[in-house]
């Protein structure tokens, strides 16, 4: 199994590439962390083992006029763009929404917008070991010895982020700690 950069890495580079990004917005543009999280992942495209971790963070953007919001949009596609991101998914202008992913490194960032008059920004990392490498595979269990106790089972890790959010990202009240209507 292949290494990967830390989780200390990996959520140092989502922080490092929303504050780059961000930096693309007007002066006037103000942030608050909005959502961290660390979850573990089996990516599907690289069909690899559990014991790895999603790293994810996403920043309310405020100090915006909504009115602005599509140039906000254009500002930070350009900034992706010029920095090695493919945009992967852009739904404007039916749904305020773009996704891009880093070729060289597998993060991906959105930028999203909804009807309540709120932007965010965020970044997520690919899935990566804890500590770079996997854990060591445990020492079998001697032949003779009685077989431990059954453990409940685990819950699975979720699946990789698809490009685009299932739920109808318009239709969510972010101030209430994102409850669909």
């Amino acid at each position: 199994m292949e290494s990967t950069i830390t989780e200390k890495q990996a959520h140092d580079r989502v922080e490092d590439y929303v504050r780059q990004a961000f930096g693309a917005l007007p002066a006037t543009a103000s942030r608050t962390l909005f959502s961290q999280n660390r979850a573990e992942c089996t990516d599907p495209t690289d069909d690899g083992p559990p014991g790895r971790f999603e790293i994810s963070v996403t920043y309310e953007i405020t100090g915006l006029a909504v009115a602005s919001f599509g140039a906000q949009f254009d500002a930070v596609v350009a900034w992706w763009r010029a920095h090695g991101f493919t945009v992967v998914t852009d739904k404007r202008p039916s749904d305020q929404y773009v996704f891009a992913r880093n070729a060289s490194d597998s993060f991906d960032m959105s930028i999203q917008a909804n009807d309540l008059g709120k932007l965010y920004l965020g970044a997520t990392s690919p899935c990566v070991w804890p500590n770079g490498v996997p854990d060591a595979a445990p020492a079998p269990e001697p032949v003779d010895e009685p077989a431990a106790t059954p453990v409940a089972e685990a819950p699975k890790p979720r699946p990789r982020r698809a490009p685009v959010d299932d739920e109808d990202f318009g239709q969510t009240n972010w101030s209430d700690g994102g409850t669909a209507y």
